[in-house]
């Protein structure tokens, strides 16, 4: 059997462009585990090997420092020249992605549930002093493939208010930066609530907000033009929901979401009439 250190690997769960994500267990606290692992090639090369190095220990510092429901457990981390991983909670249900195309959509109810409990997760870490910086549907895990219960994870982009000198530019996924993010401006949770309002937007309509050819046209865009309203798109998605939408992703941050608290509220408030 392969081993990581002291880890049983047991299968590959998803690959990406600079990491792959393997099952593994844990002999000694007798659980599964989720193995996100660098590509020894990435380390090699002297750019990238040193932000992806950064990235490893900027998440392994949060070991034992986010404890939340809605946040995926760090239980250990490893780096040097040759290798680095990061053992975290398995979360079996795979990503928010399968449900981001125009023939998966959830039911309203459930997509205000899995935002909702991710408000909750990041007003916390906000409360942490810790803003995420990279949230995407790939980095909401789902706790079973019928439940509405996740995981936020990937915290390696995150930003530590407390000590600004971590904040890396150019890290996080065009397609769900902010305008904030894309200007290089100083970060706040509001990039995350725009983050957030992006991920709810695919979540209603099956497409992103803005989509281009190119990266450049796709960050000008988002800097520059305001997305079709997600009702435009799929006229049955309810006046509440697509309002809420459009707040989360308003580009002057007067006009914005101030607070985690105003957007869970706005969720909830929607819950209620749609249920009703």
């Amino acid at each position: 059997m392969e081993r990581l250190g002291k880890y049983e690997l047991r299968g590959l769960l998803g690959e990406g462009a600079t990491s792959s994500v393997h099952l593994a267990y844990d002999p000694f606290a007798q659980r599964e585990v989720a193995i996100k692992r660098i590509y020894p090639e990435v380390l090699r090369d002297p750019e990238r090997g040193r932000l992806y190095r950064h990235l490893l220990i900027n998440e392994a510092s949060l070991a034992g420092r986010l404890s939340h429901p809605h946040i995926a457990q760090i239980f250990d981390a490893m780096v040097d020249e040759q290798d680095g991983y990061v053992v975290m909670e398995y979360v079996p249900g795979g990503t928010l992605e399968q449900y981001c195309r125009p023939d998966a959509l959830l039911p309203f109810d459930r997509v205000i549930e899995i935002i909702f409990k991710a408000t909750r997760a990041l007003d916390y870490a906000y409360h942490q002093g810790i803003t995420h910086r990279d949230i995407k549907p790939a980095n909401i895990l789902m706790a079973s493939p019928e439940g509405q219960d996740i995981k936020i994870s990937d915290f390696g982009a995150a930003l530590f208010t407390a000590a600004d000198a971590t904040q890396i530019s150019g890290v996080g996924s065009p397609a769900y930066m902010s305008p904030q993010q894309v200007r290089e401006m100083p970060l706040t949770h509001q990039t995350d609530i725009y983050s957030l309002g992006v991920v709810l937007y695919q979540l209603l309509t099956g497409r992103l907000p803005f989509e281009a050819s190119n990266n450049y046209s796709l960050l000008y865009r988002i800097a520059n033009e305001i997305p079709p309203a997600p009702a435009a798109l799929r006229p049955e998605v309810p006046e509440e929901l697509d309002a809420i939408v459009q707040r989360a992703m308003q580009k002057d941050l007067e006009d914005h979401y101030q607070t985690w608290i105003e957007f869970s509220h706005d969720l909830a408030h929607a819950f209620r009439n749609i249920g009703l």
